[in-house]
């Protein structure tokens, strides 16, 4: 890129900043392009140079979210060989994003609306949609590197490319849909459920064990695996908190 390039995505990232603590300690109507050239000290006019709107700026927030999730992910599979444990460590990863970076994972729930995805310009959607696009690509690749090596097979006349689709979907919404859970619904208690994550993590390993991915679940040998990479996952996460801010201009 050049300087000036470089320059107009540093200034992209410094307006996600002001954005981000008004939408997470005051909400979205909180959100306005005063509201955050009075907190960069500019005019409006500076935040309009880079965002034809709040839901574009809204947008921006959640896809540099989505794209910190996404780095956890390409990291979590480089942490074995194995395609089961490199799934495993899929699901971890989104554990830790959760933990290490809650705030992202907050402005992904709260920005989710469809009032503000209708808002959002095509390009700030289409840059949402393909982030979240390179998620599902790395467990894709999993899935495919299984069923390459034979740890898992097609069975019943189910075609690659649709059980693909079974396991992505399986497994993300037990995944991301228990952490929603967990994070939001005072109920789980009330209900006795006390341990969320194990039980998403069991509910993860059954469905992998129903369809015979090998190396089925061994709790020993999947706990040690755990123990192992969360505190290299979490200095990943730390890494990627300091990185310096920057948007895609759009």
């Amino acid at each position: 890129m050049s300087a000036k390039q470089r320059e107009i995505r540093a200034r992209g990232g410094r307006i996600l900043d002001a954005a981000y603590p008004l939408v997470r300690e005051k909400g979205l109507a909180a959100v306005s392009m005063e509201a955050i050239a009075r907190e960069m000290q500019c005019t409006r006019g500076t935040i309009y140079n880079h965002y034809v709107n709040k839901e574009d700026i809204l947008s921006a927030l959640a896809t540099r979210s989505v794209r910190r999730r996404m780095e956890m992910f390409r990291y979590a599979v480089t942490l074995s060989d194995q395609p089961r444990e490199r799934c495993a460590a899929i699901g971890i990863a989104a554990e830790v994003y959760v933990d290490c970076l809650p705030d992202d994972f907050a402005i992904e729930q709260t920005t989710r609306h469809d009032p503000v995805w209708q808002k959002a310009s095509p390009t700030r959607r289409e840059l949402l949609a393909e982030c979240e696009q390179q998620c599902i690509n790395c467990l894709s690749g999993v899935i495919g590197a299984a069923i390459e090596s034979g740890d898992l097979t097609l069975a019943n006349g189910i075609s690659r490319q649709r059980l693909t689709e079974q396991l992505v979907f399986g497994l993300w919404s037990l995944v991301y849909g228990g952490l929603v859970l967990e994070a939001t619904s005072p109920s789980l208690g009330n209900a006795g459920i006390s341990h969320p994550r194990i039980a998403i993590r069991r509910n993860c390993n059954a469905l992998l064990d129903d369809l015979g991915w090998r190396p089925l679940y061994d709790a020993g040998a999947y706990q040690s695996f755990v123990v192992a990479i969360t505190p290299k996952l979490r200095r990943h996460a730390k890494r990627l908190l300091e990185q310096p801010a920057e948007d895609s201009p759009a």
